[in-house]
C-alpha cells in the first residue's frame, strides 16, 4: 500500500489516531496541481479549515459551512450546477428555496447553536439606524496659521496654483490638484496667518491670474508666469512686510 508522510496542521494530527507514525495512504490525501499530492491529509485538510473560520455557521450534523451547505442545496434543487449562475433565472430560484431552507436549521459556531429563528423581511422596508453619525470636519480658513504653497502643473509648464493650507493639508491639496491636472509641489512657505499672506500675495499676483487674463471658467488660484521667480519675489516681499 502506498503511504505518505502527513505533516499535519500547526503541530496538530487528526489523522493521530488512525497514523500514529502520520504514515497516511495516499488515497486519504487531495490533488496538488504542482506536486501530486497535498502535505496534509484530508482529514488535517479539513481540521484546518475549522480551525482557520471558526466563526462561521456550520450544520449540526455534516460539520458542512452555511453557504457550502446552500450551494450543494441549490444544486440538488436544479439537477446540476449552473454554468451561468448570475444570469440563470431558475438557478436563482433554486439559491433562494435553498436560502429559506437554511433558515430552519440549527446551525452552530463552536457547537452552540445559531440562528434558531426564521428571519423574514419587514414590510415596511431596512430599518433606520436611532443615531445618526455625523462627520465633523475642520476647513483650513478656521486655522489661521497654516502653509502657502506654490504648484505646478507638468504639461503645462507656465501653470501654477497659489494657495493656502491647513499645517497637515499639503498632501491633500496635491491629491486635489491632480485629480484636474499633472501638479508637482514646488515651493511651500510657513505663516502664522497664512489666509491674510494668502490675499496678499494674489494681490500682488493680480495681473497672472487666470481670471484677470480673461479665463473665466478656472479657480481663483491659478496664475499664468514663465518663471517661478515672479511667484516667489511676491511670496518673500510679504514675508519681509512681516519682518519688518
Amino acid at each position: 500500500m502506498n503511504v505518505k508522510k502527513c505533516s499535519g496542521y500547526k503541530g496538530h494530527w487528526e489523522c493521530g489516531e488512525d497514523y500514529p507514525d502520520h504514515m497516511v495512504p495516499v488515497i486519504e490525501f487531495g490533488l496538488d496541481s504542482k506536486n501530486g499530492f497535498q502535505r496534509i491529509c484530508k482529514k488535517c485538510e479539513s481540521y484546518r479549515g475549522i480551525i482557520r473560520t471558526p466563526m462561521r455557521p456550520r450544520h449540526p450534523d455534516t460539520g458542512k459551512m452555511k453557504m457550502d451547505w446552500i450551494t450543494s442545496k441549490a444544486k440538488e434543487y436544479y439537477g446540476g450546477m449552473s454554468k451561468d449562475r448570475k444570469n440563470d433565472a431558475h438557478w436563482k430560484e433554486c439559491t433562494d428555496k435553498a436560502k429559506l431552507d437554511s433558515e430552519y436549521i440549527h446551525w452552530v459556531i463552536n457547537d452552540k447553536v445559531v440562528d434558531i429563528t426564521p428571519r423574514f423581511k419587514s414590510e415596511y422596508g431596512p430599518s433606520k439606524p436611532m443615531t445618526k453619525r455625523e462627520t465633523v470636519h475642520v476647513e483650513g480658513e478656521k486655522i489661521p496659521q497654516g502653509w502657502v504653497y506654490v504648484m505646478r502643473n507638468t504639461e503645462t509648464p507656465w501653470l501654477f496654483k497659489v494657495g493656502k493650507t491647513y499645517p497637515d493639508g499639503i498632501q491633500s491639496r496635491l491629491s486635489e490638484a491632480r485629480t484636474w491636472g499633472c501638479f508637482d509641489l514646488e515651493e511651500k512657505y510657513w505663516f502664522e496667518d497664512a489666509l491674510k499672506a494668502e490675499k496678499e500675495i494674489h494681490a500682488l499676483l493680480s495681473e497672472f491670474n487666470m481670471r484677470n487674463l480673461g479665463y473665466k471658467n478656472c479657480g481663483t488660484e491659478l496664475f499664468k508666469c514663465w518663471n517661478i521667480g515672479t511667484i516667489t519675489d511676491a511670496i518673500n516681499k510679504v514675508i519681509r512686510k512681516r519682518v519688518a
